[in-house]
């Protein structure tokens, strides 16, 4: 198993996170739990006179960082939409920096019956959260109304985690993420 890297400039900000979700994943899909991809943004290759690759320039950001499907009791295969966003310092997360994209996709997949929902990783409490999109669209609209802009660690309708087993909760009670 490879170790989570640790990443301190903001070019890598997400990806120890991400890393983490991708180890719990990979052991998900051995135990026939779940099957949970990320998903690539699309890279535009930028070449020089001869035709040599250069560089390269995000042509079309992904949806969110990750999808895929969970069994849930029943036996019923569940859709899983979400993003993974981190707080390196303090306990509160800007409903900002969910990208208007990301959070059209997520409500698009929570309207068609998909658990759709943000993990956020509080780096500096050692504590993990889901926030259902269900509670997401509540303050996104209490935000874009002039209420609180962020989300605290531990408040009222997000669901603690931890890894390796960050889905438990929706495997458990799906009726919260749908």
């Amino acid at each position: 198993m490879k170790a989570i890297r640790a990443y301190r400039n903001t070019a890598n900000r997400g990806r120890a996170l991400e890393d983490l979700v991708e180890l719990s994943n990979e052991r998900y899909r051995r135990n026939g739990i779940a099957v949970i991809h990320r998903v690539p943004a699309a890279w535009l290759p930028i070449r020089d006179g001869r035709g040599r690759i250069v560089s390269a320039k995000i042509e079309k950001k992904a949806a969110v960082d990750f999808i895929g499907h969970v069994l849930i009791p029943g036996g019923r295969a569940l859709p899983v939409a979400f993003e993974a966003k981190e707080v390196s310092k303090g306990r509160r997360w800007p409903l900002s920096r969910l990208e208007e994209h990301q959070y059209q996709y997520l409500a698009d997949c929570a309207r068609t019956g998909a658990a759709a929902f943000v993990l956020v990783a509080f780096w500096e409490l050692g504590r993990f959260f889901i926030l259902p999109f269900s509670v997401l669209a509540i303050k996104e609209a209490d935000r874009r109304n002039g209420g609180p802009a962020s989300v605290r660690a531990g408040e009222q309708g997000l669901v603690e985690v931890s890894f390796p087993d960050y889905l438990k909760a929706v495997v458990e009670s799906p009726e919260i993420f749908i």
